[in-house]
């Protein structure tokens, strides 16, 4: 399965880097910054969720809006990367508080296989697995 990971460049690095590097080769990650998904205003192609780095995403979410990629963004269920998990919700996500799934960065490759595995076959609330495509 394709996820995208939307993480900027700024924030690569560290446990970001390892996160990346320790992915399950069982799955394909897709790393875009918020300049290309804004330049492309369009998610991959294929994607199977979103990996959202939560500092890139709450910076962003307000250009994503007036983009337009909004609609796209939500048919997709998402999971948020961070060092530490917040109670606040994300940007434009305050109605799927406490939905997200969160991936701790600096976790094992065994436990983020785990983790992935597990979102896979079980989907944040509010998205059911197969999902629809996004309006126009």
């Amino acid at each position: 399965m394709k996820f995208v990971f939307l993480c900027d460049a700024n924030y690569l690095k560290g446990d970001f880097a390892n996160f990346v590097n320790n992915f399950p080769s069982n799955h394909e990650l897709v790393t875009v910054t918020s300049d290309e998904l804004l330049q492309s205003k369009a998610v991959v192609d294929g994607a199977f969720a979103i990996l959202a780095e939560r500092t890139t995403w709450q910076k962003n979410f307000s250009l994503f809006r007036y983009f337009g990629l909004l609609p796209s963004l939500e048919v997709l269920p998402m999971a948020i990367v961070s060092r530490g998990r917040r109670n606040e919700p994300l940007k434009g996500r305050s109605q799927n508080r406490n939905q997200e799934i969160y991936f701790n960065p600096g976790s094992s490759s065994e436990e983020i296989r785990l983790q992935i595995d597990k979102f896979v076959t079980a989907p944040p609330a509010g998205f059911s697995y197969p999902r629809g495509s996004a309006k126009a």
